[in-house]
């Protein structure tokens, strides 16, 4: 057999401007901004509190499901086992939905579990019991088989097809408070002894894993392996394309267990912040395979025997402000894997050897400071830096356009996201239904939800699953918290304008979150200076595939073609106003920002924004910019057109610290900068086809990195498929004989 091969960028992919005067006299690196001491986990003081409508058992609509009220009475009080009641929960869940992709059965489900603070004692994994829902393939109108076992997702004569997917989307788990909400495992458990590798908290049954198992959500609350369970694994969890672990602890009351958070199944991709994992043998183990993506920040790990994060089997980890306290080796990156760490602090214990073990992987690694380790970082088990301050470091070559070193990465100012706590005040809140809104997904419900947004109220509820809305509503200055709880918004008449506008200016942020599924055109419109966050919201594209499917219900009417990229971009965030001073953004876990159309003529214009997971696939050109300021920790495109997945216009400065392009069969450049400084980190599951790295515009001169001048990575020796996980299952579906690996981008 062949020896499989990729091609690694592994390194500072460096672009120097042959015209740097031509972007201005702050074209060149940013200034080094002042120290960032790393604190870890912030422990935001979150009560996750709901209006009444907002619950199943309130008939009203609301789709909270309280499991404390009939029929599943959970009991909370740390002496019943409420194992049953939990897992009858979930599977009313999952009997309820139609998997997210489908949409023809979305009017019907989209329940959420809803934790009320309580001690929820359990002595079995927290999961559905229900036979697992498998389908065949993305695009065969989800075709179904009801499974039992992984054996039988492997049977070609079942499943001829590439791969098969559990269908495990669209979970939702709220806790009211972290502190108050514990999942708490039974002392000496059975199942759950050395070598059980059992979780108590699961998101997914099979092994055989998913690419279509989105919004998978985890938020407030504790989960507690116990004493005398070394084979319990806190949570193990799943999600693709967009999901979130938030404000949560995974702890070990006698420091033993398996891991704390294990992603070993594809995909794991989402927004993992404000998380503490006490005890274990291993912190975070991930191990999710080539199409994920985890971004972590403000994080703590404390206790590990062995390892406090592992990244593994070609998944990649964009981490910022992470806290290791004690364990032997604070991250190790191995497998092809690929790892970039920022603004963090490890600190070992007495014979502790590296804080950082770099072991057949790639890892860019700023600002990090280590104590107790006999060396910062070592590659192949030798020592590669003895200061205990990493200040910058890059495995692998450097390339450039321009002679002479490079000149580092670009350090553009990082600004936190504001942390906007849930409103707690229940008379606070505006529910749309109380001012008219149906929520059928028939009615117009666009005058409703503006006179709840106009009630003077500084929280408003979508607690309905689909809201239409064919005009435009204004968010005014008085509004602080829209929450859609995990529901959808749908434009069904084709319009120019978004379907929600910052229309007033204020000097507090504005957060938008928990938006499922918007459809039919652009979600946004940011006329108004006002500090925006979008967070877990999700735009869909307008052409073929999954929203094709979409389409059948909602958009009769309408010929397809009316809604493509060419003449109307749907997209998650436009600035309506692009002149004057740039107005700042926030996008924490959200799909379907920044996607440029053709030519580029939709790139986000003036605008500073900084993205924590952002994922933009299917669009004409995935992430484009003119005369802005990005910053990106974590990102994931795919699809298969021609298109730049990165464009930079216009003095646009650029950073991207960590990400993936999937499914991608690329013919012209992956990057494009014109009259633009770039940083960019990621890796690629691209097969190029003599495609550049990079197109450098300056000045109308050209300059390019071909895709020859990637060294080769080898995978596996004498070998065409890896030997370990890293496939995740998927049939008849081996990795590319050669794909980018591209870590570092910087051209200023």
């Amino acid at each position: 057999m062949r020896t499989t091969q990729r091609l690694a960028l592994h390194a500072q992919l460096l672009v120097g401007l042959s015209a740097l005067h031509a972007l201005g006299a702050d074209a060149g690196p940013a200034p080094a901004a002042t120290p960032f001491t790393a604190k870890g986990d912030r422990h935001p003081a979150v009560n996750l509190v709901y209006p009444e409508a907002a619950f199943l058992h309130a008939g009203k609509g609301g789709r909270l499901v309280d499991v404390t009220k009939p029929p599943f009475n959970a009991k909370g009080d740390g002496k019943t086992d409420d194992t049953g009641a939990l897992i009858a929960a979930r599977d009313f869940v999952m009997r309820s939905h139609e998997p997210a992709y489908c949409f023809r059965n979305l009017l019907k489900g989209s329940y959420l579990l809803y934790l009320p603070n309580g001690t929820y004692l359990v002595s079995d994994t927290v999961n559905h019991n229900l036979p697992v829902q498998v389908g065949d393939s993305v695009w065969d109108n989800y075709q179904r088989y009801w499974l039992m076992t992984d054996a039988e997702t492997q049977s070609k004569a079942l499943f001829p097809a590439r791969w098969v997917n559990e269908q495990n989307d669209s979970i939702i788990i709220l806790g009211q408070s972290r502190e108050k909400t514990i999942l708490r495992l039974k002392d000496n458990c059975p199942g759950y002894g050395a070598g059980a590798a059992k979780p108590v908290l699961g998101f997914f049954r099979l092994n055989c894993g998913s690419n279509v198992n989105q919004n998978n959500v985890v938020e407030n609350l504790t989960v507690d392996t116990g004493r005398g369970n070394p084979g319990a694994i806190g949570m193990r969890w799943n999600s693709a394309n967009t999901g979130a672990i938030r404000n949560v602890t995974i702890l070990s009351g006698d420091e033993t267990g398996v891991a704390g958070l294990k992603c070993d199944v594809h995909a794991a991709e989402g927004l993992v912040e404000d998380i503490s994992i006490q005890g274990f043998d291993e912190g975070l183990s991930f191990s999710a395979g080539k199409c994920s993506i985890l971004t972590l920040e403000h994080a703590s790990f404390s206790k590990q025997k062995r390892l406090g994060i592992r990244v593994a089997d070609y998944s990649r980890l964009a981490a910022r402000d992470v806290v290791v306290t004690g364990a032997p080796t604070a991250l190790r990156v191995g497998s092809s894997a690929h790892g970039v760490m920022l603004d963090s602090s490890f600190q070992g214990k007495e014979g502790a050897g590296a804080a950082i073990d770099l072991a057949d992987g790639h890892l860019f690694a700023r600002n990090t400071q280590t104590a107790g380790y006999a060396s910062a970082l070592a590659r192949d088990g030798k020592s590669v830096l003895a200061s205990p301050r990493v200040e910058e470091y890059v495995s692998g070559p450097t390339l450039s356009t321009e002679p002479g070193p490079p000149a580092g990465s670009m350090r553009l100012p990082i600004e936190e996201s504001p942390k906007l706590l849930h409103e707690a005040d229940l008379a606070k809140w505006a529910n749309v239904d109380d001012y008219g809104a149906v929520g059928d997904g028939v009615a117009d419900d666009t005058q409703a939800i503006q006179k709840a947004m106009a009630s003077g109220k500084p929280a408003v509820l979508f607690p309905r699953n689909v809201y239409i809305v064919n005009g435009t509503v204004a968010i005014p200055r008085t509004v602080r918290q829209v929450s859609f709880l995990y529901g959808c918004t749908l434009r069904t008449q084709l319009r120019e304008e978004a379907m929600f506008c910052v229309a007033e200016a204020s000097a507090e942020p504005l957060l938008l979150q928990q938006s499922a599924f918007n459809l039919g055109g652009v979600f946004l419109d940011h006329a108004a200076q006002r500090t925006v966050v979008l967070e877990d919201t999700q735009t869909f594209f307008p052409h073929g595939g999954r929203s094709a499917l979409m389409m059948e219900q909602f958009f009769k009417p309408v010929k397809p073609a009316q809604y493509d990229d060419a003449t109307n971009c749907w997209r998650l965030y436009r600035n309506t106003t692009p002149v004057g001073e740039p107005k700042k953004l926030f996008v924490n876990n959200a799909l379907g920002f920044a996607p440029g159309g053709p030519k580029n003529r939709f790139a986000v214009e003036n605008v500073t924004v900084w993205c924590r997971q952002a994922n933009t696939e299917h669009y004409l050109s995935d992430f484009a910019f003119r005369n802005a300021t990005a910053w990106i920790l974590g990102f994931k495109s795919e699809g298969q057109e021609d298109a730049h997945r990165f464009s930079a216009l216009d003095g646009t400065r650029l950073e991207v610290l960590g990400g993936l392009y999937f499914q991608i069969r690329q013919s012209v450049p992956l990057i494009l900068a014109k009259d633009s400084a770039v940083c960019i980190t990621m890796t690629s599951d691209c097969q190029p086809s003599q495609a550049h790295i990079l197109e450098d515009v300056k000045g109308g001169k050209t300059s390019v990195i071909p895709v020859a001048a990637c060294p080769p990575l080898n995978i596996s020796k004498d070998t065409s498929v890896p030997s370990e996980t890293s496939l995740m299952n998927w049939q008849n579906c081996p990795l590319p004989k050669e794909m980018p690996f591209i870590p570092l981008l910087i051209n200023y």
